[in-house]
């Protein structure tokens, strides 16, 4: 035994940070191992924060010095490294810098280094990939059965939240203008009759789309809806776990919707969805420049639910 673990138990630093919905994506393969090996995440709040109860601690890759592995002396005495086995990093690294810097702070800790994302060519899902690799590094992960759980069940809550309340939260961001559709799109659907049957409309905005605020409080002042901007954790997570519906483009947001349990649309206007699809037991993609029509369909669809 060490510090009461078996000593069999592998340790794993796993180096990810990223965007939410970057960070989520490793949900499936470390939600599996959670009791297989002690992990700890170095990322980017609040993606980390998600994953906690998977982990043994996580990391904030702003904090520690951690970017002096990219410098030819990392300053390896002032990075919180923890007690580890292996280190799996999914970093840019054309110049094999930081696996460099990482093999000159922790000598005989294997260093497993891989690209934040898989080859242009390799259309796979970005969650079987890092479950992949995680797997190709010695982790107990079995990447297929992994993703295919995250399709079966929501993996970020065990509560059973009631969602008879009929409300709809729209987040009409992302982290790229071009996987947007105009505030006009939004505005169409938000007065459309589909929407009617949801007792609450929520419009979500993050920093990205504070812009259209304005826009959005002008344009919709005789409507009942609530515009919330850039909540915090809890009613980020209250939001999405009441709502009866959610819709919104290829974010992290989305992401975490769907892997909360929500009824969740994924609008792909210029993304690939074989690629970043939301995981979780009921999503509908909708991907490429649809019509207006289909949209509504499907949320047709899903209203019937409420």
């Amino acid at each position: 035994m060490r510090n009461g673990v078996s000593a069999d138990t592998l340790r794993a630093l796993i180096i990810r940070p990223s965007a939410l919905g970057d960070t989520l994506l490793l949900t499936p393969a470390v939600h599996q191992i959670a009791d297989k090996a002690e992990l700890t995440l170095l990322g980017r709040r609040p993606g980390v924060d998600f994953l906690k109860p998977f982990l043994r601690n996580c990391l904030d890759y702003e904090k520690g010095g951690w970017h002096t592995l990219f410098l030819e002396e990392p300053n390896c005495k002032d990075i919180p490294f923890p007690e580890v086995d292996r280190v799996i990093s999914f970093l840019s690294d054309p110049a094999g810098m930081v696996r460099k810097g990482l093999r000159k702070c922790l000598k005989n800790v294997p260093v497993f280094s891989f690209p934040p994302f898989p080859h242009q060519e390799e259309k796979i899902h970005i969650a079987l990939y890092l479950a992949s690799c995680l797997e190709r590094s010695g982790l107990p992960v079995n990447p297929e059965e992994a993703v295919e759980e995250a399709g079966r069940r929501p993996l970020l809550t065990e509560d059973r939240p009631s969602r008879s309340g009929g409300m709809v939260v729209m987040h009409p961001g992302s982290g790229s203008k071009r996987k947007n559709y105009p505030p006009g799109f939004w505005l169409d659907l938000i007065r459309g009759r589909d929407l009617e049957i949801f007792h609450t409309r929520v419009l979500l905005l993050g920093p990205a789309e504070e812009p259209w605020y304005q826009i959005f409080v002008k344009e919709l002042s005789g409507e009942e809806i609530e515009i919330v901007i850039s909540p915090d954790k809890h009613r980020l997570l209250s939001l999405l776990k009441e709502a009866s519906l959610y819709l919104g483009h290829d974010s992290g947001i989305t992401h975490l919707a769907a892997m909360l349990g929500t009824p969740t649309i994924a609008l792909f206007k210029n993304s690939c969805a074989l690629q970043w699809a939301p995981l979780g037991p009921d999503v509908t993609v909708i991907a490429g420049a649809k019509p207006h029509e289909v949209i509504y369909k499907r949320i047709k669809e899903k209203s019937h639910k409420v």
